[in-house]
């Protein structure tokens, strides 16, 4: 069909779904939702503000970039009623789950119903060992996912709506329902978001887990960027991030080195010496605390 809109989770699996000759218009639905500030108000102006301002501070870019690179693109989408089918394209880790509730959200608001939307989110797929991405998936497979589309009805809205108003919540403990009572319908969103959860502090150690990841990786041996940078890559399961959102979290543990240019840890340090005052989702990483023992989100008794 080409009316149809095919909204992309990046820019190389546009590059793959152009090469695949599929008809329709191309987009990509470019924010990083796993990261910074979230709120119910999806799309609003005071929501783009939020995300212009964090990614110039977490990332970098200029606000001119964020409007032409996400603000610019998303305007595309939000000509979704010119259309006769809109596709998503997305992925089974924590980036594409939390960017692609977060976009169910959005068309369940609209004030003008969208015409017939379809999903395809790839991971468990037949030929593969293991999960797998749209990246990994060659083109010449691409008509054959677009033709095992899924359909999606009010109740698919509905379950995405609710899971990105508990994870924009204040309390992370509403994502639990999510994970007890896995969805057919969506069977990545679950795991994402023990995932998600798995990057607030550990009651144990004080570090998250990829803090832990990143000290383990040096601690072998691995003290030259671009290699701990590439077995962090290498190592994620669910998260689907960036070698960027790997930096950062490397830049946040910079009190517990003694050479942070070369990767040297301090022999005495603690989890205290930590700052934690940014946000997971809606919830303030500071205030809770992941028990991986018993598998839950527990909020942290402040002295």
């Amino acid at each position: 069909m080409e009316n149809t809109l095919h909204i992309l989770n990046g820019d190389s699996s546009k590059l793959k779904f152009e090469q695949s000759r599929i008809k329709g218009t191309a987009t990509v639905w470019r924010d990083v939702l796993s990261d910074g500030p979230v709120s119910i108000d999806f799309a609003s102006p005071d929501f783009w503000q939020s995300r212009k301002t964090f990614f110039s501070s977490f990332f970098g870019v200029i606000s001119l970039r964020y409007e032409q690179d996400v603000i610019a693109e998303f305007k595309k989408i939000q000509k979704f009623n010119a259309y006769d089918e809109v596709v998503l394209w997305f992925e089974y880790d924590l980036f594409c789950q939390i960017n692609l509730i977060a976009l169910l959200h959005w068309f369940k608001n609209q004030e003008i119903k969208a015409p017939k939307i379809s999903l395809i989110c790839v991971g468990w797929e037949e030929g593969f060992e293991g999960l797998v991405g749209l990246g990994e998936i060659p083109t010449d497979d691409y008509p054959s996912l677009y033709e095992r589309r899924r359909i999606l009805g009010s109740n698919d809205f509905n379950l995405a709506s609710d899971a990105y108003l508990a994870y924009c919540s204040e309390d992370p403990r509403d994502l639990e329902t999510f994970i007890l009572l896995p969805s057919n319908e969506f069977p990545y969103l679950g795991l994402a978001f023990m995932a998600h959860l798995k990057r607030f502090p550990s009651s144990k150690t004080g570090f998250n887990v990829i803090e832990e990841k990143i000290m383990e990786l040096i601690n072998e041996g691995n003290t030259n960027l671009k290699s701990l940078i590439r077995e962090l890559l290498k190592w994620q399961h669910l998260f689907g991030f960036g070698d960027l959102q790997y930096l950062k979290y490397l830049e946040n543990l910079k009190p517990i080195f003694k050479d942070f240019e070369n990767l040297e840890l301090k022999r005495d340090f603690d989890s205290s010496m930590i700052k934690r005052d940014y946000y997971l989702g809606g919830a303030n990483a500071s205030d809770w605390l992941w028990d991986d023992e018993l598998q839950e989100i527990k909020l942290k008794a402040h002295s």
